[in-house]
């Protein structure tokens, strides 16, 4: 389904760069980029339909917040721009009222009612909205937006069956991040104990390659190995020395 980009401030004119491509034919293609940009973004105004926890809400009103009711949130956001400024002054000083993330009061009813009572929302002037077009698709079984939950869920439940499939792939004595081999030139760590990935394995069979492309699996299972009264795993190892080759 097409969306495209909203926001409240009018749309861009002209290009976002500094300075110009260095040949005509790379000027040319910005300038068609930029209407291509241009073309993408929605400003937000009545009847602009947009996405708010994946349903369809029209746009009823769009105003900036009083200054007074800003909130606690927005007025410690605010000065601590106003510190940061002051402490490196670049640029000129930022102005409250068109500071860009400024609270703004937006006025949404549902696309399936609107002649609902309006939901008052407040967001940083800076929100990117994803709005969609009239015509537009919604989940037959949840009412929901593609991507719905169910939809998700679906896509999760299968990606986690295909890494437990090529995780039970895996033949002893290969790093369970990667499931390559690991040789003798290359280091490694072990944890004693049961396999909590492979209960099928031996004990002391979960090894990782001590790279840094293993190491975020290797850190995620030594944190579930210490909860379970892991203490010191057996760093460097090369598995293919019998005694273990500890070093």
């Amino acid at each position: 389904m097409r969306t495209k980009r909203g926001g409240i401030h009018p749309p861009r004119t002209g290009s976002s760069r500094y300075g110009e491509a260095s040949s005509a034919s790379r000027r040319y293609r910005d300038r068609v980029w930029d209407k291509i940009n241009a073309a993408d973004y929605v400003q937000l105004a009545p009847g602009v339909i947009v996405v708010f926890e994946r349903q369809p809400w029209v746009i009823v009103e769009v105003t900036e917040r009083a200054d007074d009711l800003w909130g606690d949130k927005y007025d410690k956001k605010w000065a601590e721009v106003i510190q940061a400024w002051e402490a490196n002054p670049r640029g000129e000083r930022p102005e409250r009222a068109t500071w860009s993330s400024r609270p703004m009061a937006i006025l949404i009813v549902p696309a399936s009612d609107p002649q609902s009572k309006p939901l008052h929302l407040m967001a940083p002037a800076h929100y990117s909205w994803t709005v969609l077009p009239e015509h537009y698709s919604i989940c037959v079984a949840c009412g929901e937006l593609p991507p719905c939950r169910h939809e998700t869920a679906e896509d999760e439940a299968d990606e986690a069956m295909a890494k437990a499939e090529v995780l039970m792939e895996i033949p002893t004595g290969a790093c369970l991040a990667c499931g390559e081999a690991i040789t003798r030139r290359q280091k490694s760590q072990r944890f004693p104990g049961p396999n909590l990935w492979r209960p099928d394995l031996a004990d002391g069979s979960a090894v990782f390659h001590a790279r840094q492309e293993c190491s975020g699996n290797a850190d995620r299972y030594a944190e579930q190995w210490r909860a379970r009264g892991g203490h010191s795993p057996q760093p460097s190892l090369f598995t293919d020395q019998p005694d273990g080759g500890l070093s």
